[in-house]
């Protein structure tokens, strides 16, 4: 991992920010996955509420990342 992160400082700022949407958007669409699978499998009886709490949780974590990301220059 120090390997990986020793290349993103090496390179230029507007690739870093890339780098960082898309590794915020895979890491969110993976989280929005795994709460889906663990509240499915585990809360079968509450799984509407559950997939909609999950749904309004990544809306606003995606909205959060990307007001940050909108504070990183180009």
């Amino acid at each position: 991992m120090k390997i990986n992160l020793l290349v993103i400082t090496a390179l230029p700022e507007s690739m870093k920010k890339e780098y960082l949407e898309i590794a915020s958007s895979v890491g969110a669409v993976a989280l929005f996955i795994i709460l889906i699978v663990i509240v499915n499998t585990t809360f079968s009886a509450y799984a509407a509420y559950g997939n909609v709490a999950i749904l309004l949780a990544f809306v606003i974590i995606v909205g959060l990342i990307g007001l940050k990301l909108a504070e990183i220059s180009n």
